[in-house]
């Protein structure tokens, strides 16, 4: 028996509890100067906020860093690799303050965990029709996704057209970190989409706007105390 597509016809961004993502990247500006990105996302990876900073401004204008870094408060730093992030706030530790530094530090996401935890549940939700089907005399059809998972290799080489036409280095990167993220979210929300629609697969637990994991790091994040200073 299936459900309509009533509870999932409408995008879902607000995340009760969770605050969401940022995005760091260094690289080229449009005229060539060394830069720094940062993009707020929501949960699911829409982009709420960007700015671009050169590299050599900060020391002379740090408050226009932090006002900019105030906006990553009680987000989970998002990229490929912790190492990328880890790299960009070494370079700016001497202008945030200790506590944003280990708070953004310790809240770091990759987006080859997000993949894996959308995939092990979607292997969990074909295991569970399978055990379904040796209780049940009725023909089952297999789950099928509305999207297949991609290779990590694939999704990079996507995400990384999607920023091909962007203004600067810089911010192709940004881009492509945003798009990776929201395209991750968007796997997860098909997935529960598909197993929604079969009656006996909904004790698994109510639909999830994203994976248990992913949402606990999210949600650990916006609870940390709101008073840190930038």
């Amino acid at each position: 028996m299936e459900s309509s597509d009533s509870e999932f016809s409408a995008p879902i961004d607000y995340v009760p509890g969770a605050r969401g993502h940022g995005v760091l990247a260094t690289g080229p500006d449009a005229d060539g100067s060394e830069a720094l990105a940062v993009w707020c996302l929501s949960p699911t990876g829409r982009a709420g906020g960007a700015w671009v900073v050169r590299i050599d401004e900060i020391e002379g204008h740090p408050e226009h860093l932090l006002g900019i870094m105030s906006m990553l408060q009680n987000r989970c730093l998002v990229d490929w690799d912790r190492e990328g992030p880890s790299a960009v706030l070494d370079k700016i530790a001497e202008v945030i303050s200790a506590e944003r530094f280990i708070a953004l530090r310790n809240s770091i996401l990759t987006i080859p965990e997000l993949l894996a935890e959308v995939d092990e549940h979607r292997s969990r939700y074909a295991a569970a029709v399978e055990q379904h089907r040796v209780h049940t005399k009725s023909k089952l059809a297999p789950l099928a996704w509305p999207s297949e998972m991609p290779l990590q290799e694939e999704l990079v080489g996507w995400a990384g057209r999607t920023g091909a036409a962007a203004a600067s280095p810089v911010v192709a990167t940004a881009l492509g970190i945003t798009a990776a993220v929201a395209s991750t979210a968007q796997l997860w929300q098909d997935t529960e989409q598909a197993r929604y629609r079969r009656a006996y697969l909904r004790p698994l637990g109510d639909p999830q706007p994203l994976p248990p994991q992913w949402l606990a790091r999210l949600r650990e994040a916006a609870g940390s105390p709101s008073t840190v200073s930038a």
